[in-house]
């Protein structure tokens, strides 16, 4: 056989058989094959057939017509798939489109029947001869090691919805990460949303992936995330692209949108087998495998009629704006350690308004603002405290931008500003380049709180104060239990889905549950509160190791931050959780050095009165010291549990509602 090419017979003529048809008769031209014929279920079929095709159109398989040919490939519903394959693999070899059978029982049988077959019998999991998987897989083999995480996304519009079940007709994403990886599945859980599944796995070795997979909204998304500690890999199969992000950079990308089309790279590989059987392919034990992954039903929480039951762990901006957007559809928790809601990080804060100065570096971090800005107003709209300049100057020396790159990052973003200087006492020319003047708003705390506090008592929320969650398990039906501590007292509780919240502490979380953890960078910083008998006035010095004095809603009290006296301690944690000992450090104070340093730039600042110094742990993704990037991220771990880490205070509506879409959808 290897010498000879093979007749193949095509069975099943219908959408995708189409797409096989011009494939088949296209290798036909380039002598890879000899089209035997196409096989239709009916006369009308086989007629309208016949007037389009020079090649024999047939209506059924007989023994006959399986004794003249070499190979079959079966193009048909799943359903039909057993019948034809008993049929025809004792008489040729058989290539099957995914998937392999609609039903555990049935794929099992087919697996028996061809581990005894002389003849070959290949599944047409496309994706392992897609392009852009095939030079993933290069890639792959080429890391050190596995990711920790993997995010798959495989939805199609819902008004191209079959009907049929979700993940068998779905079941790509499993077959690509078996195919890459070759791991088995050790947990799995699925939440049902009808159409649209959410399906969370634990691969033995501890890898982990979340894969939504069926029809929604408007548009047709195939991508495969992989998710390493420093870098992520993206791999677009819609546009045949592969993106290397390290630390938030761009790395590398990849195209193979000129490359030869998955189906023919496929149909190629199974002649390939039945010329040589010894050759690589797709065979009935991948098939079995990923339909008996698709058909696990393990821990599936089917999305109730009834409320959902939601804990909010962490009571600051970002966790009670979480509970304000989830309460009109779910029964929401919030528990918080402390004594009072926003006490700890959003309470400690220079109240900042941000607008997109601050960041003439990362661009990401302003397009971030840009787009959460609205939706912050619309709610926070009163606490916003609006009319007093604040400039920023660019240092003269040892700027991480010049002065013509900060203008032209400015004019790029719109942001308004006239080049202007404060008075003399404010802002220290001689070691400034430029001066912007503008008009970015800061927060009043309290209005902020207030606001707050209200909302979540209009939407019924029950929240928990000096409540401490101190442990959390999954448990065997997908609940999860939460070990609250608060006194001395320790009880638990269960709920459907658990958002964590807590910032700086937010790989607590992640131990609880084992989920890969999150490199995070911690700064203890030391943020002082000084009295000034000036008007408000916000001053800021770009872009490195300088300085900021911002007013707040108090008339003539200012906070102020040294970008590097005020950090009294930086670190990325190599376990990722927060030292225990950590406020110990705030013992070595750098007061007096914050307000020397200051003053060098604000001479203001020496007639400045010290109030308080607070101390507070700041949390922000690790490695990003060359664009000081400040987005807000969420993560969903899979199993109903999801993450933010939050960026800036105005991020806070936005993100609260893109979270809430993830558990309402």
């Amino acid at each position: 056989m290897s010498s000879r090419i093979p007749n193949i017979l095509l069975i099943g003529a219908g959408t995708f058989g189409k797409k096989h048809l011009k494939t088949l008769l296209e290798l036909e031209k380039q002598g890879v094959l000899t089209l035997a014929g196409v096989v239709v279920r009916t006369e009308r079929s086989m007629q309208a057939l016949k007037r389009k095709l020079t090649v024999p159109v047939y209506c059924g398989v007989s023994d006959e017509l399986l004794g003249q040919v070499d190979a079959v490939d079966i193009v048909t519903l799943a359903e039909t798939h057993f019948e034809l394959v008993t049929k025809c693999l004792p008489k040729a070899h058989v290539f099957i489109e995914k998937p392999l059978a609609p039903s555990v029982k049935e794929s099992a049988d087919i697996k028996k029947l061809a581990n005894s077959s002389p003849h070959i019998l290949m599944v047409g999991h496309i994706f392992r001869f897609h392009p852009a998987i095939m030079r993933l897989k290069k890639m792959v083999k080429s890391e050190k090691s596995r990711p920790h995480s993997i995010e798959a996304t495989f939805i199609n519009p819902l008004i191209s919805d079959n009907g049929r079940d979700v993940q068998l007709e779905m079941l790509h994403p499993f077959d690509i990460v078996d195919y890459l990886f070759n791991k088995s599945v050790a947990e799995k859980h699925t939440e049902d949303k009808g159409r649209l599944h959410v399906v969370s796995l634990l691969y033995r070795g501890g890898m982990r992936a979340v894969m939504k997979l069926g029809w929604s909204g408007e548009k047709k998304e195939r991508t495969i995330r992989l998710l390493y500690k420093h870098q992520q890999i993206l791999c677009n199969l819609e546009t045949k692209t592969i993106t290397v992000y390290q630390n938030g950079l761009v790395k590398n990308t990849v195209d193979v949108s000129g490359a030869t089309e998955a189906l023919e790279n496929e149909l190629r590989a199974f002649i390939r087998a039945v010329r040589k059987p010894s050759a690589d392919y797709p065979d009935a034990d991948v098939g079995n495998r990923i339909v008996e992954i698709a058909a696990k039903r393990q821990m599936v929480i089917k999305t109730p009629s009834s409320r959902k039951k939601v804990a909010v762990i962490g009571a600051g901006i970002f966790g009670t704006n979480c509970a304000i957007e989830l309460a009109p559809f779910c029964n929401v928790t919030v528990f918080e350690k402390n004594k009072s809601i926003l006490s700890e990080a959003s309470y400690i804060n220079q109240y900042r308004h941000h607008w997109g100065y601050h960041y003439p570096r990362s661009q990401e971090t302003v397009n971030d603002i840009t787009n959460a800005i609205t939706d912050f107003e619309k709610r926070y709209k009163s606490a916003i405290i609006t009319r007093f300049p604040t400039y920023y100057g660019v240092a003269k020396k040892n700027s991480k931008v010049t002065p013509e790159e900060y203008l032209a990052f400015c004019d790029k973003n719109s942001l308004p500003y006239t080049l202007e200087f404060p008075d003399k006492q404010f802002l220290d020319k001689e070691k400034t380049a430029i001066c912007l003047k503008t008009y970015e708003p800061i927060y009043n705390y309290q209005k902020l709180k207030d606001i707050t506090a209200g909302l979540l008592k209009k939407r019924k929320v029950n929240v928990r104060l000096g409540a401490e969650i101190i442990g959390a398990r999954i448990l065997p039906d997908g609940r999860k239990e939460l070990i609250i501590k608060k006194g001395g007292t320790i009880r638990r509780e269960t709920f459907d889905y658990v958002i964590n919240v807590t910032y700086a502490r937010y790989n607590n979380f992640c131990a609880w549950f084992n989920f890969p953890r999150k490199p995070i960078r911690i700064d203890l910083v030391e943020a002082l509160w000084v009295k000034l008998n000036i008007p408000k006035i916000s001053l800021a010095v770009m872009d490195g190791e300088f300085t900021n004095m911002v007013p707040t809603g108090t008339d003539g009290v200012f906070t102020l931050v040294h970008i590097k006296k005020s950090i009294l301690r930086r670190f990325v944690p190599k376990d990722g959780l927060v030292p225990k000992d950590i406020f110990e450090s705030a013992k070595h104070s750098r007061i007096k050095q914050t307000i020397e340093q200051s003053a060098i730039w604000f001479p203001i600042v020496k007639e400045a009165k010290l109030l308080r110094a607070q101390y507070v742990l700041r949390g922000v993704n690790a490695y990003r010291e060359h664009d000081d990037a400040r987005t807000s991220d969420i993560t969903e771990h899979g199993f109903g549990c999801f993450s933010i880490l939050g960026g800036k205070l105005l991020n806070a509506v936005l993100s609260a509602k893109q979270l809430s879409r993830l558990i309402a959808d």
